[in-house]
């Protein structure tokens, strides 16, 4: 999901008042810094994107411990909330309080890049994430051309791995799964 550039308070907030907000709002919001940001609409692109990785993960994953969350799960790091695209997360579920809508322990965090996130997603977020002890894997999907990276933690040192062809597999070591980048893409009409 996109960010839009109106905050929904101008003066800094407390992630206490955000959570109160957010909870009672018809639109999702992120909050960082202290501050309220609206999340924008996602493109048809995106949303493609997002339901064959969505369906690949969940039929790989079906009797396993672990589920993938639409963009609806929001993910607490450092003192930040947001609401990645997808989000993996596996036994022993951590919410921040009785809610269980605010997730503490993701194992992979997966986030369809646009024109008006990317900057973010790469930089802001990527930070804040690395604060989860529990995150594994994050992987950002460009939308119009076919290009993924995984960025993979090994003990504390994260590699990445440009895929960029049809043929190409994205290894998810920690849940066992394996996407194909062709299925990633199926019906997304790219860039030339």
């Amino acid at each position: 999901m996109g960010r839009s550039n109106l905050a929904y308070k101008s003066q800094s907030v407390t992630a206490e008042e955000y959570l109160k907000l957010e909870r009672n709002s018809k639109r999702k919001h992120e909050f960082f810094d202290g501050e309220i940001v609206a999340m924008a609409g996602a493109s048809l692109k995106h949303n493609i994107i997002s339901s064959n990785l969505q369906g690949e993960l969940f039929s790989q994953l079906k009797g396993s411990p672990c589920r993938p969350f639409a963009s609806d799960l929001r993910v607490k790091a450092k003192r930040n909330y947001f609401y990645p695209d997808i989000v993996v997360s596996c036994q022993d579920r951590k919410f921040e309080d009785d809610s269980d809508d605010t997730l503490l322990n993701p194992r992979i965090i997966i986030e369809i890049l646009s024109k008006s996130t990317k900057l973010t997603d790469r930089n802001l977020k990527f930070d804040s994430y690395l604060s989860i002890e529990t995150l594994t894997d994050y992987i950002l999907v460009e939308q119009n051309s076919m290009r993924v990276e995984h960025y993979q933690r090994n003990k504390d040192v994260w590699n990445v791995v440009v895929l960029s062809n049809p043929s190409d597999k994205l290894f998810l070591n920690s849940i066992n799964c394996e996407l194909n980048l062709a299925e990633i893409y199926n019906e997304v009409k790219l860039s030339k």
